[in-house]
Formats: structure tokens, sequence, C-alpha cells
């Protein structure tokens, strides 16, 4: 079946040339896992990224940014400019280090919103404990961030189950996510990477909660777990979003296996836009 619906990525970033050494070593690992370090390697332009969109059928993609540790991989700042210079393409997502000052945790997440025009921020409890363990998210010296998240009307997205990279995957238990939706029932919370091999707790926290979504990204659709392909298809099409990670996975590949999977032209539609475009805001 040929569906032409303009697909919007939830997560992508893009790894500009002559970047590579800008990755610390636990993340080589899962490049190679995934087959992709020679495109990291390489590296890609905007043009380069935009022409992949085009021919893929992909319209935006919500452009993420990323850093570990001391280690900016790419910059709020980058980001900003990307999205600047192409707003009909990209849409920005930052990041912010919430183990600062609580103060400066809320001036950094007002600045990346109102200054830089980012419209969401990006979490990875992986990232902020000492390479052995994680800080799992519900965790208080996260309250800053998504309490002025609710403020800036910005969704969070929140790297869910095990790592690729070699770094703990204990932080990433979904069931965390329920005594922050609880606590906040205003914030849009992402549960990113689809959560596995806790996907059930993912799962059961989107149906839950009104404000809970699973994306998808570094997951292909070939490999979901059966009972997420049902929830996809059926009860929870309202709750899934389409993403790539890219370029860890490519658009053409995971589009064509959501089709492959058999789900209605309705639920396609809302996985690969229009839940996107509801949990970002990107509507009207």
């Amino acid at each position: 079946m040929t569906r032409t619906v303009c697909a919007i990525d939830a997560w992508a970033t893009l790894v500009l040339p002559g970047t590579i050494d800008r990755w610390p070593a636990e993340f080589i690992h899962i490049f190679k896992r995934y087959r992709t370090l020679e495109q990291f390697e390489r590296g890609m332009s905007v043009e380069e990224l935009i022409d992949n969109m085009d021919q893929a059928g992909v319209e935006r993609l919500m452009l993420s940014a990323f850093g570990y540790g001391d280690v900016e991989i790419i910059t709020n700042e980058e980001v900003a400019e990307i999205c600047g210079k192409h707003p009909e393409r990209f849409t920005g997502v930052g990041t912010i280090d919430p183990r600062g000052k609580p103060m400066d945790v809320v001036r950094g997440v007002e600045r990346l919103s109102k200054e830089l025009g980012l419209r969401g921020v990006r979490l990875e409890p992986y990232a902020y404990g000492d390479g052995m363990v994680g800080t799992p998210p519900n965790a208080k010296m996260y309250w800053p961030v998504y309490a002025k998240c609710v403020e800036l009307s910005l969704p969070v997205a929140i790297q869910v189950g095990h790592t690729g990279p070699l770094l703990p995957s204990e932080a990433g238990r979904p069931i965390y996510l329920d005594e922050v939706a609880l606590s906040f029932p205003e914030l849009v919370i992402l549960g990113c990477h689809l959560g596995q091999p806790w996907h059930e707790e993912m799962m059961i926290l989107a149906w839950k909660h009104p404000n809970v979504y699973v994306e998808t990204s570094a997951r292909t659709p070939k490999h979901w777990p059966q009972s997420f392909v049902e929830f996809a298809s059926g009860y929870g099409q309202d709750k899934v979003l389409w993403a790539t990670d890219y370029p860890l996975l490519t658009f053409d590949r995971t589009l064509a296996e959501l089709r492959d999977l058999g789900v209605s032209d309705a639920a396609y539609s809302k996985i690969v836009r229009e839940n996107t475009m509801r949990a970002f805001g990107l509507e009207g």
C-alpha cells in the first residue's frame, strides 16, 4: 500500500562532518553494533540530510541537541542555528544537565526556549551518574526541569529502556515515570527508545496517563515486540511516535518496516505525524 503522509521524525541528530571526535568511546560501541560507524565518521551536511528526508517522504525532523558529561556533541546553539535557517524542515529540541544548581537549571531551560526557540527538552538518565549507576527521572534534581517545562509548554523526551552505549540501564526503567506523571500531570512526557526490555511498563504508562507517549527511536519496527505491535496498531495508536535516532536508523527503512506491520492507514498517519504534532504542540 502506498501512503503519502508527510512524516515527522520525533528524534534525529545531525552528525556534522568532522565531529566524530566529539563522541565518547562508550558510544562508538553502539555505532558498530548498528553498523553505522562509517556514517558517523563521515558526517553529513544539512543539505544532504534534507535530501535524504525528501527521498523518504519526511517533512520535518525534531532535531535534537545532545551532550554527555562535559562533552557537547551537538549544542543547543548549533541546533537553533540550523532550525533558524530551515524552519520549514527542522524543529529544535534542546538539552540540559539537571545536576546543576536548581535556579541555574531553570534559567537554562528558559534560555533554550525563549532565546533559542527550541520546542522541547531531552534528558538522558544514564548520563547523570558515575558511568556505572545513573539517576532515575523521579529524582528531585529533575523537578526544576519539569516545573519549568510545564510553565513553558515544553515536552520532555526521556531515554527509557536499556542503553545501547556501554552505560548503565537501570535508571531507564519506565516505571520511574509514573511518579513524574502523577506529580506533573500537565507535563508532556515522551518515553524514548520504546523502553525494552521493560516495554510493557512503558506501554501501560502511556495508556494510563493522558500526557505520556512512547517514542520509538533506535528501535526498528521489524524488531518491535509483538505486544508493542498490537499496542501501536490498536489501543495505543494515539500514543506512539515514530522516530529513528537518525542516523542510527534510516528514514526509508523504518517507514517501510512500519508499513509492513500492516497497521491501518489511520494508525500509520497518527504514528508518523499526528501524534508528534500533538505532543510537541505543532498543530496549527
